[in-house]
């Protein structure tokens, strides 16, 4: 067979082997956010955050758990909230100094923001309102955006709120064209009602 006779039978199999070689040379995209928005700012440490978020004196343990069916169902019904079920959370749970009735309970959470990340932390009460919501960090680029936007550390006008105000709070930033504290207040906003549910329904 000469050289003309088997370029024409391989020809198909050759350029497939070529396409292929050319593909696996091309660069692979690194993801958006990676490396783009410079290194974490922490504004605050999430345990000292966290503690301040909790009642002095009280047995605090670390739990970590699934959102049941039920919770999620009294979240929407009670809260207004949307969650999604069987999701993993780890938190902090406040009760008596005796374990007995529960005081409160904390989390932090770190959520995708633009090219990087923004670290909260929120803390409740018994009745589901908020002790001390912060924002704990943000990569180097958006610190003035997000400083400017919401604020950074602890957020004191959040006090005491309810979940329906930050529900509140979070539409309104939006129609501001505010959406960095949009953001920010959706996300505590789902951390509060997560935590209301998680603890909803512990023993008294």
């Amino acid at each position: 067979m000469n050289a003309t006779t088997w370029l024409r039978r391989n020809r198909r199999p050759l350029m497939v082997a070529a396409l292929m070689a050319v593909v696996m040379l091309l660069p692979v995209p690194a993801p958006a956010h990676k490396g783009h928005a410079g290194p974490m700012v922490d504004f605050i440490q999430a345990n000292d955050a966290l503690k301040a978020m909790l009642p002095d004196g009280a047995h605090v343990t670390r739990r970590k758990e699934a959102l049941q069916a039920a919770g999620a169902a009294w979240a929407k019904s009670s809260l207004g909230v949307a969650l999604d079920d069987d999701d993993i959370h780890t938190y902090l749970l406040a009760r008596s100094a005796d374990g007995g009735p529960v005081l409160g309970a904390a989390m932090d959470v770190e959520f995708d923001y633009e090219h990087g990340d923004i670290k909260l932390a929120v803390g409740v009460d018994a009745a589901g309102h908020v002790t001390r919501a912060a924002v704990l960090g943000v990569n180097e680029k958006y610190v003035d955006e997000v400083k400017t936007g919401i604020g950074a550390g602890f957020l004191a006008d959040l006090d005491g709120v309810t979940v329906q105000d930050l529900s509140a709070r979070s539409d309104a930033a939006y129609k501001a064209r505010n959406n960095t504290a949009g953001d920010v207040l959706g996300h505590l906003r789902d951390m509060a009602a997560t935590l209301a549910a998680l603890s909803h329904g512990l023993s008294a």
